[in-house]
Protein backbone atom coordinates (compact mmCIF):
# COMPACT_ATOMS: atom_id res chain seq x y z
CA UNK A 1 0.00 0.00 0.00
CA UNK A 2 1.48 3.50 -0.84
CA UNK A 3 2.22 5.96 2.27
CA UNK A 4 0.59 9.45 2.62
CA UNK A 5 3.26 11.08 4.02
CA UNK A 6 2.12 14.57 6.30
CA UNK A 7 4.23 16.84 7.86
CA UNK A 8 3.89 17.97 11.59
CA UNK A 9 5.27 19.82 13.82
CA UNK A 10 6.35 18.72 17.25
CA UNK A 11 7.92 19.59 21.07
CA UNK A 12 10.50 17.72 22.37
CA UNK A 13 9.03 16.78 26.19
CA UNK A 14 12.47 17.04 26.96
CA UNK A 15 14.16 20.18 25.93
CA UNK A 16 11.24 21.82 24.56
CA UNK A 17 12.94 22.56 21.19
CA UNK A 18 10.13 22.75 18.11
CA UNK A 19 10.81 20.88 15.16
CA UNK A 20 9.38 19.21 12.54
CA UNK A 21 8.77 15.64 10.74
CA UNK A 22 6.90 13.43 8.00
CA UNK A 23 4.91 10.56 9.31
CA UNK A 24 2.63 8.40 7.25
CA UNK A 25 -1.06 9.11 7.83
CA UNK A 26 -2.12 5.82 5.84
CA UNK A 27 -0.96 2.40 8.01
CA UNK A 28 -2.17 -0.75 6.97
CA UNK A 29 -2.21 -4.32 8.64
CA UNK A 30 0.06 -5.90 6.30
CA UNK A 31 3.14 -3.88 6.76
CA UNK A 32 6.08 -3.53 9.19
CA UNK A 33 4.39 -0.78 10.79
CA UNK A 34 1.49 -3.31 12.46
CA UNK A 35 4.30 -4.70 14.36
CA UNK A 36 5.79 -1.46 15.05
CA UNK A 37 2.43 -0.43 16.99
CA UNK A 38 2.83 -4.07 19.04
CA UNK A 39 6.05 -3.19 20.21
CA UNK A 40 5.58 0.31 20.99
CA UNK A 41 7.97 1.82 18.14
CA UNK A 42 5.39 3.38 15.97
CA UNK A 43 5.84 7.31 16.09
CA UNK A 44 9.58 7.08 17.89
CA UNK A 45 10.88 10.37 17.17
CA UNK A 46 14.50 11.76 18.20
CA UNK A 47 14.73 15.13 19.10
CA UNK A 48 17.66 16.86 16.78
CA UNK A 49 18.62 19.18 19.96
CA UNK A 50 18.95 16.95 22.92
CA UNK A 51 18.40 13.27 20.86
CA UNK A 52 15.80 12.49 23.32
CA UNK A 53 14.05 9.87 22.22
CA UNK A 54 9.91 9.97 22.22
CA UNK A 55 6.51 8.88 20.73
CA UNK A 56 5.07 11.36 18.55
CA UNK A 57 1.02 10.94 19.15
CA UNK A 58 -0.58 12.03 15.71
CA UNK A 59 -3.49 11.56 13.36
CA UNK A 60 -3.01 8.39 10.94
CA UNK A 61 -5.62 5.58 10.03
CA UNK A 62 -4.95 1.94 10.58
CA UNK A 63 -6.68 -0.39 8.10
CA UNK A 64 -7.46 -4.22 8.10
CA UNK A 65 -8.41 -5.14 4.89
CA UNK A 66 -9.21 -9.07 5.86
CA UNK A 67 -11.03 -8.26 9.00
CA UNK A 68 -12.83 -5.02 7.70
CA UNK A 69 -12.10 -2.43 10.18
CA UNK A 70 -10.48 1.15 9.94
CA UNK A 71 -9.29 2.81 13.40
CA UNK A 72 -8.83 6.49 12.97
CA UNK A 73 -6.40 7.86 15.22
CA UNK A 74 -6.44 11.34 17.05
CA UNK A 75 -5.31 13.14 19.90
CA UNK A 76 -7.41 15.85 19.42
CA UNK A 77 -10.04 13.07 19.76
CA UNK A 78 -10.47 13.77 23.90
CA UNK A 79 -12.76 16.42 22.94
CA UNK A 80 -16.43 15.10 22.09
CA UNK A 81 -16.60 18.10 19.30
CA UNK A 82 -13.71 16.63 17.40
CA UNK A 83 -15.23 13.14 17.22
CA UNK A 84 -18.51 14.66 16.10
CA UNK A 85 -16.92 16.85 13.18
CA UNK A 86 -15.10 13.25 12.35
CA UNK A 87 -18.75 11.72 12.19
CA UNK A 88 -20.67 14.54 10.17
CA UNK A 89 -17.59 14.26 7.85
CA UNK A 90 -18.57 10.45 7.10
CA UNK A 91 -21.62 12.01 5.93
CA UNK A 92 -20.31 14.31 3.43
CA UNK A 93 -18.51 11.45 1.53
CA UNK A 94 -20.17 10.48 -1.89
CA UNK A 95 -22.36 7.18 -2.40
CA UNK A 96 -19.20 5.16 -3.92
CA UNK A 97 -17.07 6.15 -1.12
CA UNK A 98 -19.65 5.71 1.42
CA UNK A 99 -20.44 2.28 0.04
CA UNK A 100 -16.97 1.27 0.51
CA UNK A 101 -16.66 2.65 4.01
CA UNK A 102 -19.73 0.83 5.38
CA UNK A 103 -17.56 -2.33 4.69
CA UNK A 104 -15.21 -1.65 7.20
CA UNK A 105 -16.27 -1.13 11.16
CA UNK A 106 -14.87 2.72 11.95
CA UNK A 107 -13.56 2.72 15.37
CA UNK A 108 -11.89 5.93 17.16
CA UNK A 109 -8.82 6.09 19.38
CA UNK A 110 -7.14 8.77 21.00
CA UNK A 111 -3.75 7.49 21.28
CA UNK A 112 -1.39 5.10 19.72
CA UNK A 113 -1.81 2.87 23.09
CA UNK A 114 -5.12 2.83 22.73
CA UNK A 115 -4.73 1.70 18.82
CA UNK A 116 -2.54 -0.51 20.05
CA UNK A 117 -4.98 -2.63 22.54
CA UNK A 118 -8.01 -2.31 19.34
CA UNK A 119 -5.64 -4.42 17.31
CA UNK A 120 -5.30 -6.97 19.84
CA UNK A 121 -8.66 -7.15 20.52
CA UNK A 122 -10.22 -7.19 16.55
CA UNK A 123 -7.59 -9.65 15.95
CA UNK A 124 -8.58 -11.87 18.94
CA UNK A 125 -12.50 -11.69 17.72
CA UNK A 126 -13.68 -9.93 20.18
CA UNK A 127 -15.77 -6.69 20.65
CA UNK A 128 -13.83 -3.89 21.80
CA UNK A 129 -17.34 -2.53 23.19
CA UNK A 130 -17.71 -6.09 25.68
CA UNK A 131 -13.84 -5.44 26.75
CA UNK A 132 -14.51 -2.31 27.89
CA UNK A 133 -18.13 -2.83 29.54
CA UNK A 134 -16.15 -6.10 31.05
CA UNK A 135 -13.10 -3.97 32.14
CA UNK A 136 -15.17 -1.94 34.00
CA UNK A 137 -17.44 -4.34 35.55
CA UNK A 138 -14.27 -5.91 36.84
CA UNK A 139 -13.44 -2.62 39.06
CA UNK A 140 -16.27 -2.07 40.59
CA UNK A 141 -16.28 -6.06 41.83
CA UNK A 142 -15.84 -6.10 45.52
CA UNK A 143 -13.19 -8.92 44.32
CA UNK A 144 -11.09 -6.25 42.95
CA UNK A 145 -9.91 -3.70 45.74
CA UNK A 146 -8.93 -0.93 43.37
CA UNK A 147 -10.84 2.19 42.63
CA UNK A 148 -11.50 3.41 39.24
CA UNK A 149 -9.53 6.70 40.15
CA UNK A 150 -6.59 4.55 40.92
CA UNK A 151 -6.10 3.22 37.68
CA UNK A 152 -3.48 4.14 35.57
CA UNK A 153 -3.88 1.81 32.30
CA UNK A 154 -6.00 -1.00 32.33
CA UNK A 155 -5.57 -2.86 28.87
CA UNK A 156 -6.00 -6.19 26.87
CA UNK A 157 -2.83 -7.87 26.16
CA UNK A 158 -3.67 -10.29 23.15
CA UNK A 159 -2.56 -13.13 25.92
CA UNK A 160 -5.84 -13.81 27.22
CA UNK A 161 -4.88 -11.50 30.46
CA UNK A 162 -5.72 -7.97 31.47
CA UNK A 163 -2.71 -6.16 32.69
CA UNK A 164 -3.96 -2.98 35.60
CA UNK A 165 -1.09 -0.62 36.27
CA UNK A 166 -1.99 2.16 39.42
CA UNK A 167 -0.83 5.40 39.69
CA UNK A 168 1.27 4.09 42.51
CA UNK A 169 3.08 2.17 39.96
CA UNK A 170 1.42 -1.45 41.09
CA UNK A 171 0.83 -3.66 37.98
CA UNK A 172 -1.37 -6.49 38.22
CA UNK A 173 -2.35 -8.86 35.89
CA UNK A 174 -5.73 -10.46 35.99
CA UNK A 175 -7.06 -13.60 33.43
CA UNK A 176 -9.05 -12.62 30.88
CA UNK A 177 -11.94 -15.30 30.97
CA UNK A 178 -13.83 -16.15 28.01
CA UNK A 179 -17.37 -17.37 29.91
CA UNK A 180 -17.36 -13.79 31.59
CA UNK A 181 -17.17 -12.10 28.37
CA UNK A 182 -19.41 -14.19 26.64
CA UNK A 183 -22.16 -13.71 29.46
CA UNK A 184 -21.86 -9.94 28.66
CA UNK A 185 -21.87 -10.23 25.58
CA UNK A 186 -25.47 -11.91 25.29
CA UNK A 187 -26.71 -9.56 27.67
CA UNK A 188 -26.02 -6.21 26.10
CA UNK A 189 -24.29 -6.59 22.84
CA UNK A 190 -28.06 -6.19 21.29
CA UNK A 191 -28.30 -2.62 22.96
CA UNK A 192 -25.19 -1.53 20.26
CA UNK A 193 -25.46 0.73 18.01
CA UNK A 194 -23.08 1.25 14.90
CA UNK A 195 -22.68 4.74 15.63
CA UNK A 196 -18.54 5.73 15.53
CA UNK A 197 -17.67 6.96 18.84
CA UNK A 198 -14.64 6.65 21.14
CA UNK A 199 -14.64 3.32 22.62
CA UNK A 200 -13.24 3.65 26.65
CA UNK A 201 -14.19 3.36 30.06
CA UNK A 202 -16.01 6.69 29.44
CA UNK A 203 -18.04 4.84 27.04
CA UNK A 204 -18.29 2.08 29.09
CA UNK A 205 -19.87 4.01 32.28
CA UNK A 206 -22.33 6.15 30.02
CA UNK A 207 -23.90 3.38 28.50
CA UNK A 208 -24.19 1.21 31.51
CA UNK A 209 -26.05 4.13 33.30
CA UNK A 210 -28.03 5.21 29.96
CA UNK A 211 -29.32 1.38 30.19
CA UNK A 212 -30.28 1.85 33.95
Amino acid sequence: MKERLKEFEMTCPSCGHVFRGEFNTAVFSDTVEREAILKNDFGEVTCPDCNHKFILNYRFVYTDDDLKYMIINDPKFVDSSSRLALVSSFKLLDAVRKNEAKKFRRVMTADIKDLREKILIFEAGLDDKVVEIMKYILLESDDLAIDHDDVKDFTYDGLDNFIIKTKTGDVMNLPFVREVYDRIDESYSKYFNEKVDLVDKTWAYNFLKNLG
